[in-house]
């Protein structure tokens, strides 16, 4: 259904284009084979908003949701946020990192060989950024969470020329969710055992339902 709505949507634009996300997609060129400029074909037109929208929705909501749900199992960290505010952007940074909501495959283009393991060209290659995200080589005990943590290149966001389109967009929906939660909520708890809180398997990662129970100030 939500395809067929940028269908309709993309044929609105050609009769009527707009200063809008859509209008910028019907009129994207990517290049052929030989390196020459083509428009692109409607499925990856389609394909584009698709992956915009998905990627405006999933991992935010994912990432909200074990960051309340961190902070509802842990206390301190609660205690201190509330008291520190200006501290919520460092901290969503560290949840992140230790909770990265995306795993993401490619495309090898050539064989090659990846710390002993060959890999073939043409197949498709997991990378986990959870895993990178924990990396002792990278990061000062990097399975636990540092709300002040100061060296944080994680990798929740991809890296290079496939990082996220909107990656600042999604960091400012964060910090003002975050922030204006605990400004109304400054104590909470989860209402579950922590073991009944499902995690969601694929490449979006986050608890389903974070259910809270409120407590008073």
């Amino acid at each position: 259904e939500i395809q067929a709505y940028f269908v309709g949507e993309l044929q609105k634009r050609r009769e009527h284009p707009a200063d809008d996300p859509i209008t910028t997609v019907l009129n994207a060129e990517t290049t052929d084979e030989a390196g020459n400029p083509r428009p692109f074909s409607e499925r990856e037109r389609v394909g584009a908003l698709f992956v915009l929208m998905l990627g405006g929705i999933d991992t935010t909501w994912s990432s909200l949701g074990s960051a309340l749900h961190h902070l509802a199992t842990h206390p301190d960290d609660l205690a201190r946020l509330v008291a520190e505010p200006d501290l919520v952007p460092t901290a969503v940074e560290e949840f992140l990192r230790f909770y990265a909501p995306v795993t993401i495959a490619r495309v090898i283009t050539d064989d090659a060989d990846i710390a002993g393991c060959p890999v073939d060209a043409g197949k498709r290659l997991l990378l986990s950024y959870p895993s990178a995200n924990r990396d002792p080589d990278h990061f000062e005990r990097p399975d636990e969470v540092i709300l002040d943590r100061e060296n944080n290149r994680h990798m929740a966001f991809g890296v290079g020329i496939h990082r996220c389109l909107g990656s600042n967009l999604a960091r400012m929906e964060l910090v003002v969710a975050l922030r204006l939660w605990l400004q109304r909520f400054p104590r909470f708890e989860l209402a579950v055992d922590p073991s009944e809180i499902v995690w969601t398997v694929g490449p979006v990662r986050g608890p389903r339902r974070v259910p809270l129970r409120l407590l008073s100030a």
